[in-house]
């Protein structure tokens, strides 16, 4: 599965996401940090049980940073 979210411009937003990240039992097969002009947009390409997943998602959600999320399902 592929998560896509937007952060502000900053490196301690992006170090919560990714402290987040390391405590889920997830495998990350790739991720993409690019910055805008204020935004960093972050793609991640995760491998786990479906439940893990969804919990990483609810976890960044909570993340008052985090402006936008949303999970992309591979076929």
């Amino acid at each position: 599965m592929r998560i896509s979210i937007t952060i502000p411009k900053s490196l301690d937003p992006l170090g919560r996401v990714i402290a987040i990240t390391r405590r889920a039992k997830v495998n990350v097969t790739s991720m993409h940090v690019v910055a805008d002009t204020h935004v960093y947009k972050i793609d991640m390409e995760v491998v786990g049980p479906s439940d893990e997943v969804n919990w990483l998602v609810a976890k960044l959600d909570k993340l008052p940073e985090v402006l936008h999320i949303e999970i992309i399902l591979n076929h």
